[in-house]
C-alpha cells in the first residue's frame, strides 16, 4: 500500500468519523427539542386538566341552582292554581 493509498484510507475513515460525530450531535439535539416539546404538552395537559374541572365545578353550581329555582317556580305554580 503506497503512502497516498493510506492516506486516502485515513482521510475517508477521519471523514466518516465526522459524519458519525455530526449524526449523533443532530440525534442529541432533536432528542432535546423533542423531550422539551413532550414536556410542554404534559403542561399544557395539566393546565387544561384544572380549566376543565373548574368548569365542570362551575357547571355543577349552576345545575343546582336551577334544580332550586325550578322547584320554587313549581311551588309557585301550585300557590298560584290554588289561589285562583
Amino acid at each position: 500500500m503506497t503512502d497516498r493509498e493510506l492516506l486516502e484510507l485515513l482521510l475517508q475513515k477521519v471523514t466518516s468519523m465526522e459524519q458519525t460525530v455530526a449524526t449523533k450531535q443532530d440525534l442529541a439535539r432533536i432528542e432535546n427539542d423533542q423531550g422539551n416539546k413532550l414536556s410542554a404538552l404534559f403542561d399544557a395537559r395539566e393546565i387544561q386538566f384544572d380549566v376543565n374541572e373548574r368548569i365542570c365545578d362551575t357547571l355543577n353550581r349552576i345545575e343546582g341552582k336551577m334544580d332550586r329555582l325550578s322547584l320554587k317556580v313549581s311551588s309557585h305554580d301550585t300557590w298560584l292554581k290554588q289561589a285562583r
